[in-house]
This record gives structure tokens, sequence and C-alpha cells, in this order.
């Protein structure tokens, strides 16, 4: 058993003085009663141990609330304690596109420029908002994956990153799923004790490395390593130009050009993110112009459905409070000292 408060312990030593108290005042009214009744018999003794012994035991009960007692039990596994999640988001250039629609949030002091980045970093925010105890970690990718923040439960860290990094910054042209796969599959692999584990991809699902029959044939080889990875479209099935913008100007400078000087195009692909969900068992999300407050409740829901259940992890130790029973026992001794 364990105290937070074994201090109050010292409370005891008032029991004396108490008991003394009571066990005085209960002679002298058997006194009085006996005068006043012109009762000659003898109070019975039961009666007058009673009066004596149950508020010393109520009190006794108090002071060992006070001290905070506690057990240590094994209780079901904790999802939240045993699930980390790999959270990945495209700086591809395609993800500059402007097919999304993003209204301004609180604080914000400008409109926000409505484009595919702006909105998986929201949405990257809104999953991070509603971590409670589990482990995540950020990477970004386009061709390649890297890694910006490695599993952690400091999810303020988490956001912290994602709000003050400017994507923007980061874009390259290419894009490669598998990249970003691996990356997401590396990061959990460091994270080995814990038996949950996912992978969130925020994309429009363009692959500029890899056809459909190389992704699945590569999702097949992958289907042994029972991490189910999470995918969420961002744009539009439409195609849009990608413009071209200076920092911190509010005009078009121009579009991305191909080697053939054509404005590229692009749109949300959504084959290839509904066949990596479909194949490791995870599911396929589409923000579009959704809130991004929604889909990251959906996603988590999605995430708590489809990892195991809490029987299936490991269990835990966990305080059980045993102050509720003392005061109910309090209670029960002095009730009848009411009653005597």
């Amino acid at each position: 058993m364990h105290f937070t408060s074994p201090q109050m312990f010292w409370l005891l030593l008032l029991l004396i003085p108490i008991g003394w108290r009571v066990l005085s005042t209960e002679r002298v009214l058997n006194r009085w009663r006996k005068r006043f009744r012109a009762d000659t018999g003898s109070s019975p003794t039961w009666r007058l141990t009673g009066r004596c012994l149950l508020p010393l035991l109520g009190l006794a009960s108090l002071v060992i609330a006070l001290t905070g007692p506690s057990i240590t039990v094994m209780r079901a596994g904790n999802l939240n304690e045993n699930l980390v999640l790999a959270i990945g988001i495209d700086v591809s250039k395609s993800m500059l596109a402007e097919d999304v629609i993003l209204h301004r949030q609180p604080g914000d002091h400008t409109e926000p420029l409505s484009n595919r980045l702006n909105a998986a970093q929201r949405l990257a925010l809104s999953i991070l908002e509603r971590l409670d105890g589990q482990k995540a970690g950020l990477f970004f990718f386009a061709r390649n994956g890297i890694e910006v923040v490695s599993p952690t439960r400091d999810s303020g860290f988490l956001r912290y990153m994602v709000a003050h990094t400017n994507l923007g910054d980061l874009t390259e042209s290419g894009s490669n799923l598998l990249a970003a796969l691996d990356s997401g599959m590396m990061m959990l692999e460091s994270q080995a004790e814990i038996p949950a584990r996912a992978v969130i991809l925020i994309t429009d699902g363009e692959d500029t490395e890899n056809n459909r029959s190389a992704i699945l044939q590569s999702l097949s080889r992958k289907t042994g390593a029972a991490i189910p990875v999470f995918t969420v479209g961002v744009g539009h099935p439409h195609e849009a130009f990608i413009p071209i913008r200076r920092k911190g100007s509010t005009s078009i400078d121009g579009f991305y050009l191909d080697s053939q000087d054509i404005p590229l195009r692009t749109r949300l692909d959504q084959q290839p993110l509904q066949d990596i969900a479909a194949a490791t068992g995870g599911a396929y999300f589409f923000l579009g112009d959704e809130h991004p407050g929604k889909v990251a409740e959906k996603l988590m829901q999605g995430i708590t459905t489809t990892m195991a259940s809490p029987f299936d992890l490991p269990p835990r130790r966990a305080p059980f409070d045993l102050a509720p029973f003392f005061l109910l026992g309090s209670l029960f001794f002095y009730i009848p000292f009411l009653l005597l």
C-alpha cells in the first residue's frame, strides 16, 4: 500500500486525548442519566464501549483517508499508452496547387493561402491536438523521406514544429510514395517494444517515380509488416496548375513548367492511396473542403478501431485509490454512534 501524504498519520496522536475526553464525557452522561431517571441499574457495557470506540474508529478512518492510500493493481492495456504514429506530410511541388478552400482561423491576421500544403499542415495540427498520451513522430517526403521529429509523447513540441515550419520552403519536384512508406516504417521499427503502430500519409497521391503495378508489387512484399497505413487525400480529382509565388507576395508570378515549357497540371490521385490503405489494413480518408478537425476525428477513430483492443495489449500497473472506502468507513462508524 502506498500513501501520498504519510505525514497525515501524525494526526492519529490526537485520538489519545479525544478518546480520554469521549470516555470521561460518557461517564458523566451516564451519571446524569441515572440521577434524572432514578435508574439504579447499571448501564449496558456494550453501549458505553460502542459510544467510546465508534467515534475513534470513524476519526481514524478519516485520517487514513487524508493520507491518500492506494494499492497497485494490474489493469487491461491502455491503447493510448501502447500506440505510436508516424505522420508524414507530402512536400512535393504538386502540393502547392491551390484547389482547396481554407478559412481564416481565430488568431489569423491574414487570409490563409488556400493550397494543398497548408491544408495538410492544418490537418496534421488537428491530429496532434487529439493525441492523448500516444507517441507520434513526424517526417516530410517528396522524392525521399526525411525524419523531422522522432516518436515522442511531447505533442506540444510536435505541434510547434508543424506550426512554425515553413513547408513552402521545403518543397521539391517529384514524389515517391514508396519512399514515404519506407520512411514511416523505419521510424516505427525503432519502436518495436510498442505493440500498436500505424503510419499516416497526408498527400495528393501523385507518384512520379512509381506506377501502380510497382506500388502494388512493393505492398505485397510489405504485408508481413502488420503495420497499417492510413492515407489522407488532399486536393481534388480535377486538374489544376501549380502557381509560382514569391515569398510574401499575394500575386502569382507564373506557373511551374515541364521540360517542354508546358504548364504542369496536377490532380488528387486517390487510387494509390486507396491501394496502400487496403493492402496494409488501414483506411483512406478524403480531406476535400471538409474541416480538418472533422477529418482528424474520423481518422483517430479509425485508428482506434483498427488497432488491437485493450485486452490484446500488455497489462499495465495502475494505482487504485482507497481513500473513498476509508471515507465510507468513517461514515459507517459515525452513524451507529448517533443511534446509540
